[in-house]
């Protein structure tokens, strides 16, 4: 009986013996030496040893060694878990609350501690980014040492943190209070996108005034949306759907489903949830919110439209209201601030580029009038219109429209805020100028210009207000045909001289006026002119009693100028009644070989289809050619003659390159009748010369541009100094070079893989021919 009793006894004596802190563990390994040297330092081995229960993750002597920052009292604190804690009762994503408090940090909780995170890869596991090396070390059944190969360091603030998750967002709060905030010993919680761009979601304009110093309160304040001044951690959310109200105001719908394996913010999903940090936690997302609470006038996207210049003038000159007021539309026309003419700008001029109305870019037609803001005195007190031209170069698509208000070419999409349209253009409107000023920069007006500076007729014309001109060209007087590039000779002086006041009428005309109804108008001869419009559409100026002899058709309309308008007319049907082929062109530069090669591939009427353009090698070219070979072999000659068609239509800066002075570098890449594959570049060298060569076909391939002709429809022919060669072509359409280069390196690839393969099969096969069995704890 007394056995019995004194067995208890000495069991609980001997257990009360072994019980060891955490201080006596570490004492017993030497690679804990600088671990416990810290806990000396910092005064820890009391708080230490006082402890019931908990966690140690114990970094060795190699992760103190391999430590960036000051170990101190904080920093050993991070280290310790309440409770003890073993791995295989963890699982990935877990959030462990440590001995490291912070107070206000993570609420007004004082005794909220800071938070580690426990990941798994496979069979490791990971405490924020120290792997664990030593599991489980039993201190006592309450008591745990988790050896870990790095120093865990505690987390920086949010506003520390995101730096290092997104430098091109961090930037972005940098520039707002954003960052400055998320420093503070408050609690956030912040989802952060992980695109390279967070405002993409905006449109580029809405995107550039957020980032301008103008945008820089709503930046704020859609950064806002989606911080929440509390920490929720998704490991302690529960499933299910939760409301919070972001610091914008607005709502914010964290769901999760019972696993937490997908989690959304407002039906956006995260990607990585639970990156902890001093003052709260990171959710981000793969993905970029759409915020609505930025109120976008048409005063910000003109700051977002690089039309800050524009928006300073408006202010400057007391029309600001056309920017700020909503109850009328207008076009804005913004030029690049670089192209500005100080000197020039007034209110006159601010006014023209502000068009009554919105205008969007598939509502706008070749060579229409708006009305601008502009009324002019010299006009009759009328609204100044300003012209619009248009080339479709794709009649499926609105977007391949090109679009130019008067000179001033648009650049990019038109913008629409709103009812508000808004188009950067190239350069700076013009206010139409004074009328001989503007004839006299036409070339094709030389004749008429000549006769009236020895007219008695100039002033008259110049100071009549509402004027509408009708103007004679160089063709009319010669009776020839327009092409108006040609046409500069000054003949028929008698003739104009006795006409000059009869084209002048004392009302203004546009080109759609003219096309609404009969019109008789008085001009300053003193005598009536009528203008009806024909079968065919053409605008016809001519005497009330009709003379067919002395009929002119309206070739070119709406020429604008400070105190009228201007219309060019001819005394004959011209430009499209008068059909050149690509035929016409070849015959035209004596390209008979071009001719033939054409013919005999049965291409002739191919090249004379809409939007072709032909590259046409001289006579003194194909001298460097067999012909005879060429002709002998029909697949060849058709591939040569395939490769000179151009199935595209004309570019006028093909014409502008050649003829320009300055050098542009243009290149311009296009398929050709071969294939898609088979394309040539038209382009501009240094000294400023056009040239086509054989995209991929070396410097043999290679043409200078002699001569340029555009036709009717749509393409034309491009003189060349070179016959261009096709290129031969092996495996999947590419240079028979590149197809064996390609060739060879799947060879190369495939043996490899082959070869890896029979190694590692070789040696599971020795293995297993040996009798190796592997050995499992």
């Amino acid at each position: 009986m007394i056995k019995i009793l004194i067995l208890p006894l000495l069991l609980f004596i001997h257990i009360a013996l072994a019980y060891k802190t955490i201080i006596d563990v570490l004492s017993e390994d030497e690679k804990f030496s600088t671990l416990l040297n810290h806990i000396q330092h910092l005064e820890l081995v009391k708080f230490v040893n006082s402890l019931e229960s908990g966690t140690l993750f114990a970094p060795d002597n190699e992760a103190f060694n391999k430590c960036q920052f000051e170990i101190d009292r904080s920093a050993l604190m991070y280290h310790f878990l309440k409770k003890g804690l073993l791995m295989d009762d963890t699982y990935h994503g877990q959030l462990k609350e440590t001995l490291y408090i912070r107070p206000g940090y993570l609420g007004p909780d004082s005794k909220a501690g800071q938070r580690i995170k426990i990941t798994k890869d496979g069979k490791k596991t990971f405490v924020n980014q120290a792997k664990i090396i030593e599991k489980d070390v039993q201190v006592n059944n309450q008591t745990y040492i988790q050896v870990i190969d790095r120093v865990l360091e505690p987390p920086v603030s949010l506003g520390d943190a995101i730096i290092h998750r997104n430098k091109a967002l961090f930037d972005l709060m940098n520039s707002t209070d954003i960052i400055e905030m998320l420093k503070e010993n408050k609690p956030f919680t912040v989802i952060l996108s992980k695109r390279e761009d967070p405002l993409e979601k905006f449109n580029g304009i809405e995107s550039s005034y957020l980032r301008s110093p103008y945008g820089k309160e709503d930046l704020s304040l859609y950064f806002k949306y989606a911080i929440i001044d509390k920490p929720i951690y998704i490991d302690e959310f529960n499933s299910g759907k939760t409301t919070y109200k972001s610091l914008s105001g607005d709502s914010l719908v964290i769901a999760a489903d019972k696993d937490k394996k997908s989690v959304t913010v407002n039906d956006v999903p995260l990607v990585q949830t639970d990156v902890i940090a001093a003052n709260g936690v990171i959710h981000e997302m793969d993905d970029t919110f759409r915020f609505g609470g930025v109120d976008f006038t048409t005063r910000k996207y003109m700051y977002g439209a690089n039309g800050t210049h524009m928006v300073e003038l408006f202010d400057k000159y007391d029309v600001g209201h056309y920017i700020d007021q909503k109850e009328l539309n207008y076009t804005f026309l913004i030029p690049p601030p670089d192209k500005l003419n100080q000197s020039l700008v007034s209110k006159s001029w601010l006014s023209y580029h502000v068009v009554q109305g919105s205008w969007p870019q598939e509502n706008l037609v070749d060579n229409m009038l708006l009305q601008s803001e502009f009324k002019s005195e010299v006009l009759a007190n009328n609204y100044q219109r300003l012209p619009v031209y248009v080339e479709k170069e794709n009649v499926v698509s609105i977007s391949s429209q090109s679009v130019q208000f008067d000179k001033s070419r648009v650049i990019g999409d038109s913008i629409q805020i709103h009812d508000d349209m808004i188009y950067q253009i190239s350069e700076p409107l013009s206010l139409p100028g004074d009328i001989l000023g503007k004839l006299v920069a036409d070339l094709d007006l030389s004749t008429f210009i000549a006769t009236l500076y020895v007219s008695e007729v100039v002033d008259e014309i110049k100071n009549t207000q509402g004027l509408t001109l009708f103007v004679p060209t160089n063709e009319a007087f010669q009776n020839l045909g327009l092409v108006a590039k040609y046409l500069v000779h000054s003949s028929a002086k008698s003739e104009l001289q006795a006409v000059l006041r009869y084209h002048a009428a004392k009302s203004l005309l546009y080109y759609d006026d003219m096309t609404s109804k009969v019109h008789e108008v008085a001009t300053l001869a003193n005598s009536t002119l009528r203008i009806s419009q024909n079968e065919s559409g053409s605008v016809m100026i001519g005497r009330p009693e009709g003379s067919n002899g002395n009929t002119a058709t309206v070739t070119h309309a709406n020429t604008l100028v400070s105190n009228g308008v201007v219309h060019k007319i001819s005394q004959v049907q011209i430009p499209n009644q008068v059909k050149i082929s690509n035929q016409h062109l070849l015959v035209g530069i004596e390209a008979s070989t071009m001719i033939q090669i054409l013919k005999k591939a049965n291409l002739l009427d191919k090249i004379n289809q809409d939007d072709m353009v032909v590259l046409a090698p001289s006579e003194k070219a194909f001298a460097h050619i067999d012909l005879d070979a060429l002709f002998a072999d029909q697949y060849q000659l058709e591939r040569l003659a395939k490769l000179h068609i151009v199935p595209t239509a004309w570019q006028e800066r093909w014409i502008t390159t050649l003829d320009s002075s300055k050098s542009r570098h243009d290149k311009s890449e296009y398929p050709t009748l071969l294939s898609d594959d088979d394309k040539v570049a038209i382009r501009e060298n240094e000294k400023g010369e056009l040239f086509v060569e054989v995209k991929n076909g070396g410097e043999n391939d290679r043409a200078h541009a002699i001569g340029l002709g555009r036709v009717s429809a749509g393409g034309g022919v491009i003189a060349i100094d070179a016959v261009l060669l096709p290129i031969r072509r092996g495996l999947f359409g590419l240079p028979i070079v590149w197809s064996i280069v390609v060739t060879l390196t799947i060879i190369i690839i495939t043996s490899g893989i082959l070869s890896i393969i029979g190694f590692f099969g070789y040696k599971v096969y020795n293995r297993r021919k040996l009798g190796y069995r592997p050995i499992f704890d």
